[in-house]
């Protein structure tokens, strides 16, 4: 790789730079638990223009670049030109450079399935595999477009699979089939579920013993039964991103609760709806150290929880949220829950998003101050804000 002689810096800064430019803000690209991370959310815009005007500078931040352009790929109708684009032995293909790939089912019937098994097979180094929610699908599989067979290959690089399941694709196996997928991938370590699930008999028992993280979406109560009959040994970390039936989530923590350090509420609405953190907290194992929520989806505990829970860090996300009639009431009630008895081991308070306009309001101090005078320490995620 030949530099420019007027480039004032050397290659390895300006790779440092590059990464940070280009970097989605979400982590999508990683498989290790990040607080109130989205997930499958595309790319931002923003990035994908920077990547795309990065390699359009000059010959040299084309050279240094290119690697960021194609680490995430997103397959669209045309796959064979993708297909032959990434295929190739050479040392420096685009396919050795792509870390996400995002796979609709609309493009894995028995038409392309070949295709888009050849470009698995030329991303050797692949983290990231999406299977998304696409509307289409349901409309679409009463044609005989997954009714044969469909490929797989070993997916050993793989660390992180966002999955959403849909029972009449699943029959065709392969790359369509979530089982044969997981068979595949055995370093596996973040794996998303949602979607249809008639049956639980559709996955069996697995083995994942590599998963530290398992996120759930929108899953039957049969599907989080079934989960607690799999082997996961170096679960750590879960992710409820729906209110599920009370009796299965307590067979979930019952079951994983002496192996979990991380429990997380996503951003949903339907948690404002029922009490879902005392049922938590009940059921709560000592193991579990944090517990992150998004404050404004979130209805507080509405009675005392008897059982002492270990929680000693508790993560707050400030999204708003537009359904709530008073934000100032709803806050009070969580800060008071956040400073009573119901935590007695809480040592952090840690807040997320945008707490700007928060802080100027004159009742914050006295909302901060509870939890200070129970000695917790209340901080920012991002280290580059302060208190006004």
């Amino acid at each position: 790789m030949i530099f420019d002689s007027d480039c004032k810096l050397p290659p390895e800064l300006w790779l440092i730079i590059f990464r940070l430019a280009t970097r989605p803000d979400d982590g999508q690209l990683t498989s290790i638990y990040e607080p109130f991370e989205g997930c499958f959310d595309l790319v931002s815009e923003t990035v994908l223009r920077t990547r795309r005007s990065l390699v359009q500078v000059c010959r040299t931040w084309r050279a240094l670049a290119i690697v960021f352009l194609y680490e995430d790929v997103r397959v669209r109708p045309d796959v064979d030109t993708l297909s032959k684009f990434l295929e190739s032995d050479g040392p420096s293909t685009p396919g050795r450079w792509v870390r996400r790939l995002e796979l609709p089912y609309t493009l894995t019937d028995h038409n392309s399935s070949t295709d888009v098994v050849q470009i698995l097979q030329s991303c050797p180094f692949l983290h990231t595999l999406v299977r998304p929610y696409l509307p289409e699908v349901r409309r679409e599989t009463h044609e005989l477009r997954f009714g044969f067979p469909t490929g797989i290959v070993a997916l050993s690089s793989l660390t992180r699979l966002d999955w959403w399941h849909y029972h009449t694709v699943a029959r065709s196996g392969g790359i369509n089939s979530l089982v044969d997928v997981l068979d595949n991938a055995p370093y596996l370590e973040y794996l998303t579920l949602g979607g249809e699930f008639h049956t639980a008999e559709e996955l069996g028992a697995l083995h994942l013993p590599a998963l530290t993280t398992l996120r759930l979406r929108r899953v039957s109560a049969t599907l989080l039964l079934q989960i607690c009959g799999w082997v996961l040994p170096s679960l750590a970390h879960i992710i409820v991103d729906f209110s599920p039936e009370s009796y299965a989530i307590e067979q979930v923590w019952s079951t994983f609760g002496p192996q979990l350090s991380t429990v997380e509420f996503g951003r949903n609405v339907v948690f404002l709806m029922s009490d879902q953190i005392a049922s938590f907290l009940r059921a709560a194992p000592t193991s579990v150290k944090t517990f992150n929520y998004f404050v404004f989806f979130t209805m507080s505990p509405q009675l005392a929880v008897e059982a002492e829970a270990s929680v000693e860090r508790v993560g707050v996300h400030a999204f708003p949220c537009k359904m709530l009639p008073n934000l100032w009431e709803h806050l009070d009630r969580h800060f008071w829950w956040l400073s009573g008895p119901s935590l007695p081991a809480l040592q952090h308070v840690v807040l997320y998003g945008d707490w700007s306009e928060i802080m100027k309001d004159p009742r914050f101090p006295r909302l901060r101050g509870r939890l200070e005078g129970k000695g917790c320490e209340v901080k920012f995620a991002s280290e580059s804000i302060g208190w006004p």
